[in-house]
């Protein structure tokens, strides 16, 4: 497996790029720009960025400080950069599937008295959630091991 100080550096940054996307798209949402449909026209327009760009960005900050710990070779760089790629669409789809199921249970709750065996559901569909989400990461995290040589892997 990819040692600690490796994750804890892709960790340290999902968490500045979860801080910072919101608080870009709402500036720029407050610059102006209404409405969904307007919004990402107006943005594009005026040479702002949407989420997928910062997302795209993002990735390939995270790839280009990899690749320069592990000092990734050319011949390992076409695999390593589309298995790194994986591994944050899956966080990505992960965190957006997991504040889904968030909203659906922050709804029963305001309900007050709510259906406790719909509230029972949610809580497992929540914990499920996590442990599918933890295999499918440390399966990502196995799949980019296997492109690196052990001096990678251990750095």
């Amino acid at each position: 497996m990819i040692q600690v100080g490796f994750r804890r550096a892709f960790a340290v940054l999902a968490i500045a790029a979860v801080g910072v996307a919101p608080a870009v798209l709402d500036a720029q949402v407050r610059g102006g720009t209404q409405g969904r449909a307007g919004g990402r026209g107006q943005m594009a327009q005026r040479g702002g960025l949407t989420a997928a760009d910062i997302q795209a960005q993002f990735d390939q900050y995270v790839i280009s400080q990899a690749e320069g710990v592990l000092l990734i070779s050319d011949e390992q760089r076409p695999q390593f950069v589309r298995r790194v790629r994986a591994l944050q669409a899956a966080r990505r789809q992960a965190r957006v599937a997991r504040n889904r199921l968030l909203a659906e249970m922050s709804q029963l709750l305001r309900g007050r008295g709510g259906d406790e065996e719909r509230l029972a559901a949610a809580t497992r569909a929540i914990d499920e959630h996590e442990r599918n989400t933890l295999a499918n990461v440390q399966k990502a995290y196995a799949v980019i091991d296997e492109v690196l040589t052990p001096w990678q892997r251990a750095r």
